[in-house]
């Protein structure tokens, strides 16, 4: 029994021993070798008269001991193809561009006139890149774009990334969307993508500015205030190319209609007051009628808070008035009615199936899709079956 204890004894202390060494021998001692430890977080491409420029912005972790846990730095590469840029990145830094934690890709402007299924080709390519990597459009640049030096010292990625979080998805107001649902709704008989549009403003300046000018102003040391990033609206692309960009009001039905909202926010005007309200338990459905010609049932339910309202503050109201009133109602459900056949129109004019019609034509009225695959949009009516009630 004893020979038994000591050999347990024995294969504890190996095993400690093992786990020091191994310890000792990982530890960085405040050393770092940025050529094996840079993480790349985000990419942008941008389209030249030469090819491409794609830009990588890389985390740095700092050593164990110095202040801080990283910085990092920005290297652009070019080429022919998304390929060859990174490529020229190797070359420049010494270290080829790993994409396994790269969680953004933007792509600037200039991508709007090449076909974007070609642009991210690479990335589908690329085993290693992640799939649940976001992307966006942007507003001049993308390399510009993340030169942009957000408050808190933040990379500009994390920031973008913020700006195109679940939460804010969930509330209606970003259409956010990743590698892996471009190529789904690329692949469907819509031929259809979207994905956020980012704008970039310096707070201080008084107003949205391009990401061109606001690296110009950083260049000439004339920068005020921190950069801010938004996705309100959404750019829309049909077959791969760019169809257009719909408005904030347009993406807050596009994003309603499509599902997953947990709560979103309101605004409509009755008897002449502004009511903003909150909407929650919402859930939404699309279904095509085909007799004759097509007609869009848009089933919508939700139920309503007021959250501020111009006259008849709550600290004032009693019991009673905290309901909100059948007319505001009313309006609320014209407003977002007027918001969907906005929307609704946007795709008739632009010829870009954003709402993926011509799929829910293709599986639930197969036999019909033949016949109305290519004018949809021309012979398409909305019937609308929207309520929402009070809350309380």
């Amino acid at each position: 029994m004893k020979a038994k204890f000591r050999a347990a004894g024995k294969a504890v202390y190996i095993i400690v021993i093992i786990a020091m060494l191994f310890l000792f021998f990982t530890n960085d001692f405040g050393l770092v070798d940025i050529h094996k430890s840079s993480i790349v977080t985000a990419v942008g491409i941008d389209v030249s008269e030469g090819g491409y420029e794609v830009t990588a912005q890389a985390e740095v972790p700092t050593p164990s001991s110095g202040e801080g846990s990283a910085t990092y730095t920005q290297v652009t590469g070019q080429g022919a193809t998304v390929a060859e840029a990174l490529n020229d990145i190797n070359i420049q830094t010494g270290f080829y561009p790993k994409l396994v934690f790269c969680n953004l890709v933007i792509l600037g402007e200039s991508c709007t006139g090449s076909d974007i299924f070609t642009v991210l080709d690479y990335f589908y390519r690329n085993s290693y890149v992640p799939l649940t990597a976001l992307v966006g459009l942007c507003q001049g640049q993308a390399k510009e774009l993340l030169a942009q030096k957000p408050a808190g010292g933040d990379m500009s990625s994390m920031a973008i990334q913020r700006a195109m979080s679940a939460e804010l998805k969930k509330s209606s107001d970003v259409a956010a969307v990743n590698l892996k649902l471009i190529a789904q709704l690329g692949a469907s008989q819509s031929k259809a993508a979207y994905m956020p549009y980012i704008t970039c403003t310096q707070s201080g300046s008084g107003g949205t500015t391009s990401a061109a000018a606001t690296q110009g102003s950083q260049s000439g040391g004339g920068e005020q205030g921190s950069a801010q990033f938004t996705c309100e609206t959404t750019a829309v692309f049909s077959e791969g190319m760019y169809a257009g960009t719909l408005d904030k009001e347009q993406t807050f039905a596009f994003n309603l209609l499509m599902g997953g909202i947990r709560l979103a926010v309101l605004n409509a005007e009755y008897d002449g007051v502004n009511y903003t309200a909150g909407l929650k338990n919402n859930s939404s459905s699309l279904k095509l009628k085909v007799n004759g010609g097509v007609t869009l049932k848009v089933k919508y339910r939700a139920k309503a808070n007021v959250q501020a309202a111009e006259n008849n503050p709550a600290l004032q109201s009693n019991a009673d008035t905290l309901l909100i009133k059948d007319g505001v109602l009313t309006a609320l459900e014209d407003e977002l009615k007027g918001r969907i056949t906005s929307l609704v129109e946007f795709c008739a004019k632009s010829g870009c199936d954003a709402l993926g019609l011509k799929q829910l034509l293709y599986a639930h009225n197969k036999k019909h899709y033949a016949d109305f695959k290519d004018n949809l949009f021309d012979v398409l009516q909305i019937d609308f079956d929207v309520k929402i009630k009070s809350a309380r």
